[in-house]
């Protein structure tokens, strides 16, 4: 296990863009890699800035010296009250294209999976995180 491991989500920090590391567009995405081992882009925003796009993956981070960890994964429509309840730093969020990255939809389905019937009230309740037993250790490659 790596210190940005996380226990809850199957997703590792792969860092940001190439080349672009100190320059504006290098703090505005992150790359984090699946449980299959797939990069994938995410905008990064603060808290109180995320969007609420209706088919996005949203995950709450931490960051660390050695770099993100991801706390929480679902609806980017729940990342704001995620964020606040974990004390997250930024909520990365990925858009879903054509192809649907399997792998990040599984991690939106568990979550919506997860709730319970009294999460449809008026104020919905945040889902729960998906749980290490359900995922697979997030595997490592070269970037």
């Amino acid at each position: 296990m790596n210190a940005t491991d996380s226990l809850l989500v199957p997703l590792v920090d792969a860092g940001g863009l190439n080349g672009l590391k100190h320059a504006a567009l290098g703090a505005r995405y992150r790359f984090w890699r699946d449980e299959d081992g797939l990069r994938h882009v995410f905008s990064v925003y603060r808290p109180d800035a995320a969007p609420d796009y209706p088919d996005a993956l949203a995950v709450v981070s931490r960051r660390t010296p050695a770099g993100s960890i991801a706390m929480w994964a679902g609806p980017a429509s729940h990342a704001r009250t995620a964020a606040l309840r974990m004390r997250g730093d930024e909520i990365h969020i990925h858009v879903f294209g054509e192809e649907n990255a399997p792998a990040l939809r599984r991690l939106m389905d568990r979550s919506l999976m997860n709730r319970s019937p009294m999460d449809d009230r008026e104020t919905p309740a945040l889902p729960r995180p998906v749980v290490q037993a359900l995922c697979l250790p997030a595997r490592r490659h070269a970037a």
